[in-house]
């Protein structure tokens, strides 16, 4: 039994020390995110850096407290479906409306 065991850490171990597992350098290959945008393209050398101000202003807007409202409006309207009586009621209606909040900074 012990020699099935130490022949089963042998064969486990060969690959790795004949380098069997060890893999050519990656080149990129198959689809690439430049390949697949549509439409024209401005290089680097000609972007300003007003453009440049402008459009990393667009990006960064800070979304994810407005996805946070939205969850905890959600959470909160499952909350309150369970909970039983007005007080369900209420905790329904806050949290309609802190997701309503939540969308409306969101799309906006």
């Amino acid at each position: 039994m012990r020699f099935l065991a130490i022949s089963l850490c042998a064969i486990a171990v060969l690959p790795a020390t004949s380098h069997a597992q060890q893999s050519a350098p990656l080149k990129p290959q198959g689809p690439t995110i430049q390949a697949a945008a549509v439409g024209f393209r401005v290089s680097e050398a000609k972007v300003d850096a007003s453009t440049k101000v402008a459009s990393t202003a667009l990006v960064q807007r800070h979304q994810g407290q407005d996805v946070a409202l939205m969850a905890v409006g959600v959470g909160a309207m499952i909350a309150g479906a369970l909970i039983t009586g007005t007080a369900g009621t209420i905790i329904i209606i806050g949290g309609a409306a802190m997701a309503l909040y939540g969308l409306y900074h969101y799309l906006e």
